[in-house]
């Protein structure tokens, strides 16, 4: 009798803890599962670099600022097309410095980046348009920054292009950014296309994402780049003055 019992709770205590055993493991898999994928999807949340950023400030005086600085870049524009004020250098593989641009086949060869300025001092900006080149001596990235008559930057452009998007024979991006009297960003734009100027989407794209400094004043810019006028040059500059 006594033998029987003894049997009868351990038979008992034996299946209790086989199921213990099993029940657990089950439940624990199906929750894993589940919180994996959530934990895949929240990973995928796309977060836009500040070159892909869209900003506007719709107070009055930044429209009013937003229009003064689009009536400068308006001119910059007529200028460069022109090829009025504009005084161009250019860094070469043989050197550092930024000289003066010669612009011949042998001299393209060895080109690394160049400098479109316009220094208006009757109308009181510095303008600059830098061209970054690759090894086959096409641009790669071209920024261009504008700074009123009291040297602080208004109006900054970002312009890359590249053959390895993934999305299309060529991708371009462009950013511009504004800034008001005070340092203030008041309008950042940005847009990509392909070379039929038809929309593309970035989360479809591989955009390169370089190092770079905007350069918020005049004086900084001009301490880093250390390109001099000739004698010609400072006279044009001088003649735009009268």
């Amino acid at each position: 009798m006594r033998t029987t019992r003894i049997s009868a709770f351990v038979t008992s205590l034996l299946l209790s803890f086989a199921l213990f055993s099993q029940t657990p493991d089950s439940l624990d898999y199906s929750y894993g599962q589940e919180d994996y994928y959530f934990e895949q999807e929240e990973e995928e949340v796309y977060e836009p670099s500040d070159e892909e950023k869209i900003i506007q400030d719709e107070s009055d005086r930044a429209r009013e600022v937003l229009l003064a600085t689009e009536d400068i870049v308006s001119y910059v524009q007529y200028l460069l097309d022109n090829d009025s004020l504009v005084v161009r250098y250019a860094k070469y593989d043989s050197g550092d410095q930024w000289v003066e641009y010669i612009n011949s086949n042998d001299a393209s060869e060895a080109l690394l980046g160049r400098l479109d300025v316009i220094d208006d001092r009757s109308e009181g900006f510095f303008y600059s348009k830098e061209y970054v080149f690759n090894e086959n001596k096409a641009w790669d990235f071209i920024y261009e920054r504008l700074y009123d008559k009291s040297g602080k930057l208004i109006f900054f452009v970002r312009q890359y292009n590249t053959y390895n998007s993934g999305c299309a024979e060529v991708a371009f991006e462009r950013s511009e950014y504004y800034w008001d009297e005070s340092g203030e960003l008041i309008r950042k734009t940005y847009e990509i296309y392909d070379s039929h100027n038809q929309s593309l989407d970035i989360q479809d794209c591989w955009m390169e994402r370089e190092v770079y400094d905007k350069i918020m004043d005049k004086e900084t810019f001009l301490s880093i780049y250390h390109f001099h006028q000739s004698e010609s040059d400072e006279e044009n500059n001088n003649d735009s003055i009268e």
